[in-house]
C-alpha cells in the first residue's frame, strides 16, 4: 500500500514538473516572437497636388523617414524631398537628415559646419556629394537649408576604408541606430538607394535589430500611380 502511495507520488511529481516545463517553454516561445522588430511601414508618394497635410501626416507617423535617393530632385520646392523637409520644420521638434550621397568620411565637415552654425556656410565648399553634373549645388542648398533649421546631417555614404569591413547597409544602419538612441526624441529623413530599403536585409532591417523605432519607406519601389496620388499601407 505504501509502495502504491510511493509511486503515485512521483509519478505526480513527475507530471507536475512536466507541466511547469510546458510552460516555461510556452511563455518562452512567446516572449521570443515578442522580441521581433515590426517590418517598416511602406507609402507610396507623389509632391504634385499632394496637400502639405499628407507629408505632415507621413512625418508624424514614424520616427525614421527612408526616401529613395534616386527619386531626390532639388531644384523645385514641390518635389518630394522638400515637402518632407518642410513638413518636419512644421512639427515642432529637432530632426536630422541623412543622406547616402555624403561619404562618412565627410562627417567631420559636417560637424565642423554645425558647430560654426549652418549660417556661415564656411565648411560647405569643401564638402562632395556623390550627385549627378549640376546637381551638386542643389544639393547644398538643400542642406543648408536643412542646417538653418537645426538639422544635424549625417554622412551614410560607407567610407572607401571602412576598417570594421561593414556592408554599406551595414553602415548606414549603424550611423541611424546610433543617433536614434541618442536623440531618441528626434526624427530622422534617410536618402538611401533603393537596393538599401530592402525589408529583409536592406538598412530598415538592421535599424529593427537594434532599435524599436517606427519605419517608414517611401516609394520602396519605381512610382506606378498616377501623378498627384499618395497611397499608404501598413
Amino acid at each position: 500500500m505504501s509502495h502504491n502511495r510511493s509511486v503515485d507520488r512521483n509519478r505526480g511529481i513527475f507530471l507536475g514538473r512536466c507541466i511547469l516545463l510546458a510552460a516555461a517553454l510556452l511563455c518562452g516561445s512567446c516572449s521570443f516572437f515578442s522580441r521581433q522588430p515590426p517590418l517598416p511601414r511602406q507609402a507610396a508618394i507623389e509632391p504634385n497636388n499632394a496637400a502639405d497635410e499628407k507629408f505632415d501626416g507621413l512625418v508624424q507617423s514614424a520616427d525614421i523617414i527612408y526616401y529613395p535617393s534616386e527619386s531626390v530632385a532639388l531644384r523645385a520646392r514641390s518635389e518630394a524631398a522638400w515637402k518632407l523637409l518642410e513638413a518636419l520644420q512644421r512639427s515642432g521638434g529637432s530632426f536630422a537628415l541623412g543622406w547616402d550621397s555624403i561619404s562618412g568620411e565627410q562627417q567631420v565637415v559636417l560637424d565642423e559646419w554645425a558647430n560654426r552654425s549652418a549660417a556661415t556656410s564656411s565648411a560647405m565648399p569643401r564638402l562632395h556629394l556623390d550627385a549627378a553634373p549640376g546637381e551638386e549645388e542643389s544639393g547644398h542648398a538643400f542642406l543648408r537649408a536643412a542646417g538653418k533649421r537645426g538639422a544635424r546631417i549625417l554622412a551614410l555614404g560607407r567610407p572607401s576604408a571602412n576598417i570594421a569591413m561593414q556592408s554599406s547597409e551595414e553602415f548606414a544602419a549603424a550611423r541611424i541606430a546610433e543617433y536614434f538612441k541618442e536623440h531618441r526624441g528626434e526624427k530622422i529623413l534617410v536618402f538611401l538607394r533603393r537596393t538599401q530599403l530592402d525589408q529583409s536585409q536592406g538598412v530598415p532591417h538592421f535599424v529593427a535589430q537594434s532599435t524599436k523605432a517606427r519605419q517608414l519607406v517611401l516609394n520602396p519601389r519605381p512610382a506606378s500611380t498616377p501623378r498627384g496620388r499618395l497611397l499608404a499601407r501598413r
